[in-house]
């Protein structure tokens, strides 16, 4: 049943549940109203439920984890409220789910590392998610997209995030994470972008990020400390680069000036070959000052040479001015 986009009013009927070979539901796209209904959890042979941008309330029902056929579970942008049911865990072969841009509360369940087929998690901007990361989700092997930001989400990040083989991008940023960056996400090869600005993160960049190709690294508005390190000249493909906010240290890696998005004039720092040049253009002015120095001694000598030769001349006109001395006779 394909509906999306039809500007359907109203809420969902109970009735629904009884389509028992219904294989695909897709309502997005509307301005349907109400309760998602319980009901929908008996439709045993759905793969599909689409219920995205629409104006829907209340809970996700914990029926909907009876969906053991399910692929995609599409609830996003909508009004719903109350916490993730564990049991949408159960939801084994589910490859898509977008919980993002509702009202949803309490911690993201661990039972949710259990979807091993799952490619895609959205539960970005609910704004009101909290407690820690489960590492559970280090578990999610095909996982090749996860957002987490605009929450409230605590704790530190998890290292097992770095056993997600598969993932692109990681998107932690807007929430209250704490601790140091795991050097552990340096073990993502396919890792694109990694989004942890405006948390509390503290302590050096990893090194290890350096060593794969990165296009989008967003760490601004946190507490870290440190030089840039210099292995974030391997990315080659590295296409933004937000990095203000921080209390960094030393000088910008001058492999990184080419990047065409970047917030460098905020951080305070300069290229490292700029330091060299100023360095340079010290030098030169001391040697500068070294070389009038012995230019104004080399004027001095000078003059001291000329008012010598003119001394002797006056003592050789003052010598021939003189009556010659007579000899004194000497009594015998």
């Amino acid at each position: 049943m394909n509906l999306d986009e039809r500007n359907l009013t109203g809420s969902l009927s109970a009735e629904l549940g009884s389509l028992s070979n219904l294989k695909k539901l897709v309502l997005d796209h509307n301005s349907l109203t109400g309760e998602i209904p319980p009901e929908l959890g008996n439709l045993s042979e759905l793969t599909e439920l689409f219920l995205s941008h629409n104006q829907l309330t209340g809970k996700i029902p914990l029926e909907l984890g009876n969906l053991s056929n399910l692929k995609w579970l599409l609830l996003d942008d909508n009004q719903l409220t109350g916490e993730i049911p564990p049991e949408l865990g159960n939801l084994s072969r589910l490859i898509d789910l977008s919980l993002r841009n509702n009202h949803l509360t309490g911690e993201i369940p661990p039972e949710l590392g259990n979807l091993s087929n799952l490619e895609w998690l959205w539960l970005d901007y609910n704004h009101q998610l909290t407690g820690e990361i489960p590492p559970e989700l280090g578990n999610l092997s095909n996982l090749e997209w996860l957002f987490l930001d605009e929450n409230q989400l605590t704790g530190e990040i998890p290292p097992e995030l770095g056993n997600l083989s598969k993932l692109e991008r990681l998107h932690l940023d807007e929430n209250q994470l704490t601790g140091e960056i795991p050097p552990e996400l340096g073990n993502i090869p396919g890792l694109t972008e990694l989004s942890l600005s405006h948390n509390q993160l503290t302590g050096e960049i990893p090194p290890e990020l350096g060593r794969f190709y990165l296009e989008k690294l967003l760490l601004k508005n946190n507490q870290l400390t440190g030089e840039i390190p210099s292995e974030l000249n391997e990315f080659s493909n590295l296409r933004e680069l937000y990095i203000s906010g921080n209390q960094f240290s030393g000088c910008l890696p001058v492999s990184l000036r080419d990047i065409q998005h970047n917030d460098f004039p905020e951080t305070g720092l300069r290229f490292c070959d700029n330091d060299v040049r100023d360095r340079v253009i010290e030098l030169e002015r001391q040697m500068g000052t070294v070389q009038e120095q012995v230019e104004a001694l080399l004027t001095q000598m000078g003059t001291m040479e000329w008012l010598i030769s003119m001394l002797i001349v006056r003592m050789d006109v003052l010598e021939d001015a003189l009556p010659a001395a007579t000899p004194t006779a000497v009594t015998p």
